[in-house]
């Protein structure tokens, strides 16, 4: 996101979304910061960023030689 409000909507979005389809999200943290959120969904982990802690953390680049796996 650009801005703190605009990370809060995506994660509220997100929350939305899985509360609809009766997900359980196990825990959010970093939401009142809004600069880097985690929500822990059990065997998947959303991370929800403002784009300078992305340009800062850049995970892609840790990650960069795991498997892709495609989830729809």
């Amino acid at each position: 996101g650009n801005s703190h409000i605009q990370v809060q909507a995506i994660v509220e979005a997100i929350k939305k979304k899985f509360e609809e389809a009766k997900i359980p999200i196990r825990g959010i943290e970093g939401l009142r910061e809004a600069r880097w959120v985690l929500i822990d969904i059990g065997d998947v982990i959303v991370h929800v960023f403002h784009n300078d802690e992305r340009d800062f953390y850049a995970l892609e680049r840790l990650w960069a030689d795991a498997e892709q796996v495609q989830v729809q």
